[in-house]
Protein backbone atom coordinates (compact mmCIF):
# COMPACT_ATOMS: atom_id res chain seq x y z
CA UNK A 1 0.00 0.00 0.00
CA UNK A 2 2.85 2.37 0.77
CA UNK A 3 4.41 1.62 -2.60
CA UNK A 4 1.31 2.84 -4.47
CA UNK A 5 1.18 5.99 -2.35
CA UNK A 6 4.85 6.82 -2.97
CA UNK A 7 4.53 6.18 -6.72
CA UNK A 8 1.42 8.37 -6.86
CA UNK A 9 3.15 11.12 -4.88
CA UNK A 10 6.21 11.01 -7.17
CA UNK A 11 3.98 11.07 -10.26
CA UNK A 12 2.11 14.12 -8.91
CA UNK A 13 5.42 15.83 -8.15
CA UNK A 14 6.61 15.30 -11.77
CA UNK A 15 3.32 16.67 -13.13
CA UNK A 16 3.49 19.73 -10.90
CA UNK A 17 7.12 20.38 -11.88
CA UNK A 18 6.19 20.11 -15.55
CA UNK A 19 3.49 22.78 -15.11
CA UNK A 20 5.87 25.04 -13.22
CA UNK A 21 8.35 24.91 -16.12
CA UNK A 22 5.56 25.67 -18.59
CA UNK A 23 4.52 28.71 -16.53
CA UNK A 24 8.13 29.92 -16.33
CA UNK A 25 8.50 29.57 -20.11
CA UNK A 26 5.28 31.53 -20.74
CA UNK A 27 6.39 34.22 -18.27
CA UNK A 28 9.75 34.54 -20.03
CA UNK A 29 8.10 34.83 -23.45
CA UNK A 30 5.65 37.43 -22.11
CA UNK A 31 8.51 39.52 -20.68
CA UNK A 32 10.37 39.36 -24.01
CA UNK A 33 7.29 40.53 -25.92
CA UNK A 34 6.65 43.42 -23.52
CA UNK A 35 10.30 44.53 -23.67
CA UNK A 36 10.36 44.37 -27.47
CA UNK A 37 7.19 46.45 -27.67
CA UNK A 38 8.33 48.97 -25.04
CA UNK A 39 11.74 49.50 -26.60
CA UNK A 40 10.62 49.79 -30.21
CA UNK A 41 11.12 53.29 -31.64
CA UNK A 42 7.62 53.56 -33.09
CA UNK A 43 5.80 52.81 -29.82
CA UNK A 44 7.72 54.98 -27.37
CA UNK A 45 6.06 53.78 -24.17
CA UNK A 46 9.27 54.21 -22.26
CA UNK A 47 9.60 57.71 -20.85
CA UNK A 48 11.78 59.70 -23.23
CA UNK A 49 12.33 62.74 -21.03
CA UNK A 50 11.60 66.36 -21.66
CA UNK A 51 12.02 67.69 -25.18
CA UNK A 52 15.26 69.35 -26.26
CA UNK A 53 15.49 72.65 -28.14
CA UNK A 54 15.51 71.04 -31.60
CA UNK A 55 12.35 69.06 -30.84
CA UNK A 56 10.57 72.16 -29.52
CA UNK A 57 11.65 74.14 -32.61
CA UNK A 58 10.36 71.40 -34.94
CA UNK A 59 6.95 71.47 -33.24
CA UNK A 60 6.92 75.28 -33.25
CA UNK A 61 7.35 75.24 -37.04
CA UNK A 62 4.29 72.99 -37.29
CA UNK A 63 2.22 75.55 -35.36
CA UNK A 64 3.52 78.53 -37.34
CA UNK A 65 3.35 77.18 -40.89
CA UNK A 66 -0.49 77.35 -41.17
CA UNK A 67 -0.43 81.02 -40.09
CA UNK A 68 1.90 82.09 -42.90
CA UNK A 69 -0.05 83.50 -45.87
CA UNK A 70 2.62 83.05 -48.54
CA UNK A 71 3.39 79.55 -49.82
CA UNK A 72 6.63 77.67 -49.15
CA UNK A 73 7.88 79.24 -45.90
CA UNK A 74 11.55 78.67 -45.14
CA UNK A 75 12.77 78.35 -41.55
CA UNK A 76 16.45 78.66 -40.60
CA UNK A 77 17.75 75.39 -39.21
CA UNK A 78 19.95 76.77 -36.46
CA UNK A 79 19.03 80.43 -36.00
CA UNK A 80 16.56 80.39 -33.18
CA UNK A 81 16.53 81.31 -29.51
CA UNK A 82 15.22 78.77 -27.04
CA UNK A 83 14.08 79.27 -23.46
CA UNK A 84 12.41 77.03 -20.90
CA UNK A 85 10.03 78.90 -18.64
CA UNK A 86 7.86 77.22 -16.05
CA UNK A 87 6.98 73.56 -15.86
CA UNK A 88 7.03 72.26 -19.46
CA UNK A 89 6.59 75.72 -21.01
CA UNK A 90 9.00 76.63 -23.81
CA UNK A 91 9.60 79.79 -25.86
CA UNK A 92 11.11 79.89 -29.35
CA UNK A 93 12.16 83.13 -31.07
CA UNK A 94 13.15 82.98 -34.71
CA UNK A 95 12.02 84.05 -38.16
CA UNK A 96 10.54 82.65 -41.33
CA UNK A 97 11.37 83.72 -44.88
CA UNK A 98 8.73 83.74 -47.62
CA UNK A 99 8.51 85.20 -51.11
CA UNK A 100 5.83 87.69 -52.07
CA UNK A 101 4.10 87.76 -55.45
CA UNK A 102 6.96 89.77 -57.00
CA UNK A 103 9.59 87.27 -55.81
CA UNK A 104 10.97 89.47 -53.02
CA UNK A 105 12.05 87.76 -49.80
CA UNK A 106 9.95 88.66 -46.78
CA UNK A 107 11.28 88.05 -43.29
CA UNK A 108 8.74 87.56 -40.52
CA UNK A 109 9.99 87.39 -36.92
CA UNK A 110 8.00 85.29 -34.49
CA UNK A 111 7.89 84.31 -30.86
CA UNK A 112 5.92 81.24 -29.87
CA UNK A 113 5.16 79.86 -26.42
CA UNK A 114 4.26 76.19 -26.19
CA UNK A 115 3.31 73.89 -23.31
CA UNK A 116 4.37 70.25 -23.46
CA UNK A 117 1.56 67.97 -22.25
CA UNK A 118 3.53 64.71 -22.27
CA UNK A 119 3.86 61.81 -24.67
CA UNK A 120 5.96 61.70 -27.81
CA UNK A 121 7.96 64.94 -27.97
CA UNK A 122 7.58 65.47 -31.70
CA UNK A 123 3.80 65.02 -31.97
CA UNK A 124 1.95 68.30 -32.37
CA UNK A 125 -1.08 66.90 -30.52
CA UNK A 126 1.06 66.58 -27.36
CA UNK A 127 1.59 70.35 -27.28
CA UNK A 128 -0.60 73.32 -26.46
CA UNK A 129 -0.12 76.72 -28.10
CA UNK A 130 -0.06 79.37 -25.37
CA UNK A 131 1.01 82.41 -27.39
CA UNK A 132 2.15 83.32 -30.90
CA UNK A 133 3.42 86.74 -31.96
CA UNK A 134 4.42 87.45 -35.56
CA UNK A 135 6.01 90.71 -36.68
Amino acid sequence: MKKGYLENKQSNKKSALKYVWILVAFGFIFILIVLKFALSASNRIVYSGLPNSDEVYAVAKEFITPTIKEPHPSFPDSKYDFAKKDDSVYVIKSYVITKDSSGENLKTDFEITLKYKGGVNTKKSNWELLNLNEE
